[in-house]
C-alpha cells in the first residue's frame, strides 16, 4: 500500500500530540488521579500516554490492512466503514461524557487530546478507504533471463 509508513508517522505525531494534551489536565483532575483513580495515572505522563495511544493506532491500523488484504473488494470497505462508524460514535460519546460529567472539569487540552484519538482513527479509516492495494506480480511474470 502506497503511504502507509507516512500514515504511521501521521499516526504517532498525533498521538504524540494527543498524549501532550491529555497530560494537561486540571488540577482538580491530578489530585483526583492521585486520590481515588489511580488506575488512570498513565494520563498525567505525557510519554506514557503518547505510547498507549500511538499503540492503539498501531492496533487500528494493522487489523485495516488485514481487512484490506484479506476480504474482498465488496467486503473490506464495508467492514472498514463499520469501523468509521465505531471512531465516530466513540467520538460522540467521548463528546457527552466530556459535558454531561465530572470530566468537564478536566480542562479544554485535555478534550482536545481525546478528540485527536478519535480524529486519528477516523483518518486510518479513510485512508484504508480511499488508497488501493498494490497488485503484486506473480513470479512467473519476472524474466528469467535477466538473471
Amino acid at each position: 500500500m502506497k503511504g502507509l509508513s507516512t500514515l504511521i508517522a501521521v499516526q504517532a505525531l498525533l498521538s504524540t500530540i494527543s498524549g501532550v494534551l491529555t497530560s494537561q489536565m486540571s488540577f482538580i483532575g491530578k489530585v483526583g488521579i492521585s486520590v481515588l483513580y489511580r488506575e488512570y495515572g498513565i494520563f498525567k505522563i505525557w510519554w506514557k500516554t503518547a505510547i498507549l495511544l500511538f499503540a492503539l493506532q498501531l492496533a487500528l491500523v494493522f487489523v485495516l490492512w488485514l481487512v484490506k488484504r484479506l476480504l474482498g473488494r465488496k467486503l473490506a470497505p464495508v467492514v472498514i466503514l463499520l469501523f468509521l462508524l465505531f471512531g465516530l460514535t466513540g467520538a460522540y460519546f467521548t463528546y457527552l461524557d466530556f459535558t454531561t460529567t465530572s470530566h468537564r472539569l478536566m480542562k479544554m487540552n485535555f478534550h482536545a487530546g481525546g478528540y485527536l484519538f478519535w480524529g486519528a482513527w477516523v483518518l486510518a479509516c479513510i485512508y484504508f478507504l480511499v488508497v488501493p492495494i498494490k497488485k503484486r506480480q506473480p513470479l512467473e511474470a519476472i524474466d528469467e533471463t535477466a538473471l
